[in-house]
């Protein structure tokens, strides 16, 4: 039996990625980068104070937009 191990598939990555609002609160994003949907987020978690919908949606666009560049 072979298996090649320098040779792999790449399918999937999960990442987290840790960001700071302008007022200082800070949060977590979790994504996902697949070849077929790029990246996408699975949730935004916020250290302490929640952010409001507004403010997950921005996060979700500017994420978006900076990171498939």
């Amino acid at each position: 039996m072979t298996i090649n191990f320098d040779e792999p598939t790449l399918l999937t990555i999960s990442k987290m990625f840790n960001g700071e609002t302008e007022d200082g609160r800070t949060f977590t994003i979790t994504a996902q980068w697949d070849e077929w949907d790029d990246w996408t987020i699975d949730s935004i978690e916020w250290d302490g104070e929640s952010g409001t919908e507004e403010e997950e949606e921005e996060i979700t666009k500017k994420f978006l937009e900076q990171i498939n560049e």
